[in-house]
């Protein structure tokens, strides 16, 4: 075995970082040297939000780009044949709380992000955060005293699912989508 393939073994968050400062056309040729028959793109389209990506080499995790070509050039990166896209449907109306362009934002990057995949040929998958925060077992977010708290309790539930992963507050989410995605609690 190559000592580079050895080191992926044994330090997948050196990897994932290696990954992090590469391009996305970069990280698909690294990561997809063979064709593979199918990607599954999960997304948190929200304002710090982000992706999770399942492909052959393994599992990749993006923040949420901040412009449209970012986010075409991500998502045409990974696309092969068979490929799914898992994005949170998101409510038509949020705490009083949330500030308006934040609001605005997320229904953006939803709309966004449905019309690049579908053109692209993804099939498309809309959850509601109730259908894949359920089988995790965290009581809700009604069980916490704010959104924060709320935030961190699912970003330690994917660090303990996938411990070897650079796992962040923006790509938390997309990751345990993903995880639902892979039939996690389905």
């Amino acid at each position: 075995m190559k000592e580079d393939a050895l080191s992926d073994i044994y330090y997948p968050r050196k990897r994932a970082l290696t990954l992090f400062k590469m391009s996305v056309e970069q990280i698909f040729q690294s990561t997809n040297k063979q064709p593979m028959n199918k990607t599954i793109v999960a997304c948190d389209p929200g304002v710090n939000g982000g992706f999770a990506i399942h492909t052959k080499g393994g599992i990749l995790l993006f923040a949420m780009p901040e412009s449209l070509p970012d986010m075409a050039q991500l998502l045409s990166g990974f696309k092969v044949a068979d490929s799914h896209l898992w994005i949170e449907k998101v409510p038509k109306f949020v705490s009083k709380l949330t500030p308006s362009a934040s609001v605005a934002t997320l229904h953006e990057n939803y709309g966004i992000v449905q019309g690049l995949a579908y053109s692209q040929g993804y099939a498309l998958h809309r959850v509601e955060p109730k259908i894949w925060q359920d089988p995790l077992g965290l009581g809700g977010k009604r069980s916490c005293a704010n959104s924060a708290e709320w935030k961190r309790k699912l970003k330690s539930k994917a660090q303990e699912l996938y411990p070897h992963l650079d796992v962040t507050l923006k790509n938390c989410d997309a990751l345990l989508i993903l995880h639902y995605a892979l039939g996690g609690g389905r």
